[in-house]
């Protein structure tokens, strides 16, 4: 199923979640394949692009551009040099196709926790935390995960429903008991500086990044939106079979 904004937009409303015009929609997707310590979820990114400050040098638009998540022809940020090229010219192409239009970024996560977590280290006695579908209304803020140096949304805005999977068969699972709390659900990356082949032991409930500098330009992206909505961000779970055309 090809995702869109408008069909994303749609099952939330649906479901009666709140859909935001002037912050970032931040909507995770659970694939209905079970497909245990691989990353097949998505987390999408859904926001109005705000204009570029029309006074600006070739140096800031490259600033500015990379703050937002364009990228250059070859895939990469933009050097900031303060010079024209193809790839500047690329990503302000981009930016022109979205500027005061609705922008849609798909990135690949885990919404479920790894095999380690289910089978080998269960950290309640309860079972391991698989996230439940629903939306997590200021439950996210910007700040870091374990070390200083991992910036990423944590779940210290409100309290977050999770089920508890104590069977140990490797697959995350709703076995019927649920809780609600503080539970550090994060949404971080997993291997810094490259891209995860396996789940393993980054996720113990988390919504977890499969490449790291997609992460890092989630983050950065978040960061347009902190002194606006002070930050306080909103995380919204579905579950692929939700989706409605």
């Amino acid at each position: 199923m090809e995702l869109s904004t408008a069909l994303i937009k749609k099952t939330l409303q649906r479901k009666g979640y709140k859909w935001y015009n002037e912050d970032a929609n931040i909507i995770g997707i659970r694939s209905t394949l079970q497909a245990p310590d691989i990353f097949n979820d998505f987390l999408c990114v859904i926001f109005k692009q705000p204009p570029m400050p029309s006074s600006y040098s070739v140096l800031n638009k490259q600033k500015w551009l990379n703050k937002w998540g364009y990228k250059g022809s070859n895939g990469k940020l933009l050097a900031e040099d303060g010079k024209i090229g193809s790839n500047t010219n690329y990503a302000l192409a981009q930016y022109n196709n979205y500027k005061n239009k609705e922008r849609l970024i798909i990135y690949v996560i885990t919404t479920d926790p790894g095999v380690y977590y289910q089978t080998v280290r269960l950290l309640n006695a309860k079972g391991c935390a698989v996230m439940k579908p629903g939306q997590y209304v200021n439950c996210y803020r910007l700040g870091t995960h374990k070390t200083a140096d991992h910036k990423a949304l944590v779940q210290t805005g409100g309290k977050v429903t999770v089920y508890r999977d104590n069977n140990k068969n490797g697959i995350a699972e709703n076995l019927g008991v649920e809780e609600t709390g503080y539970f550090g659900c994060n949404i971080h990356g997993a291997k810094k500086f490259t891209k995860t082949d396996k789940i393993g032991a980054y996720s113990a409930g988390c919504q977890v990044f499969e490449d790291w500098y997609q992460k890092e330009e989630f983050v950065r992206i978040c960061l347009q939106f902190k002194n606006a909505n002070n930050n306080k961000f909103t995380y919204t779970l579905i579950e692929e079979k939700d989706l409605i055309k």
